[in-house]
């Protein structure tokens, strides 16, 4: 158990090169605080770095690093500490976790500020690759929809030539009234259609008695002359 760790490995502390362990996973509900104030209690410790994650949020971490002062204290460190229970209040989260502690030789801080900004450095270059694709897209969508804005434009504009010029055709089309003599025949044609058969076509023997009606009164005429 962790409390059973020897706590006087400061005494093994001198003027020597700084020990870095790494932390492959970090209990839940750990953060820097908690986790530099968890190993200072071995050791004089100086820079923490905890990995956030890009899932879950800047309140969760994936992994860690840890610089001691003196490496001979981080390997000591990461030797009691590994596989241990992290402990601590009952209630807590992370009280039946693990650490999972391993002791980095030859690695430096340095190294690990290389591999942050080289992973930085990824990262922004695939965030400008994407926001490149993005505006190629939109410009390619802007392009489309001006297009297909000219066309119908285009479209609107040759309805609107054609009806004016059906409405210039009707603007110069006109009746002419009809003359007289076109008149008095269509009333004649509209007379002749109303009569009825019998006055249409008359029967001979009333044709010979109109006749005879006539010829008397011919007579008479020339009689009075």
């Amino acid at each position: 158990e962790i409390e059973n760790i020897p706590q006087d490995l400061e005494l093994a502390e001198k003027k020597r090169k700084p020990g870095i362990i790494y932390l492959s996973s970090i209990p839940e509900g750990m953060n820097v605080s908690g986790v530099t104030s968890f190993f200072a209690s071995f050791g004089s410790v100086g820079r923490v770095f905890l990995q956030p994650d890009k899932k879950m949020g800047m309140r969760h971490f994936t992994e860690g690093w840890i610089e001691f002062s003196s490496k001979k204290v981080a390997r000591r460190v990461a030797e009691l500490i590994n596989n241990t229970k992290v402990g601590g209040k009952r209630k807590a989260k992370s009280y039946e976790s693990l650490w999972n502690v391993k002791y980095l030789p030859r690695f430096k801080w340095v190294h690990l500020s290389e591999r942050l900004a080289y992973e930085r450095a990824v990262k922004q270059q695939r965030m400008r690759t994407e926001i490149a694709q993005v505006k190629r897209e939109a410009e390619v969508f802007k392009g489309s929809v001006r297009h297909q804005t000219k066309k119908k434009k285009q479209k609107t504009d040759s309805q609107d030539n054609e009806n004016a010029d059906d409405s210039s055709i009707d603007l110069f089309f006109f009746k002419q009234d009809e003359t007289e003599s076109a008149i008095r025949s269509r009333k004649t044609a509209a007379a002749t259609a109303a009569e009825p058969e019998s006055a249409k076509d008359p029967s001979p023997r009333k044709r010979k008695r109109d006749t005879e009606h006539t010829e008397e009164a011919d007579e008479r005429n020339t009689k009075s002359k």
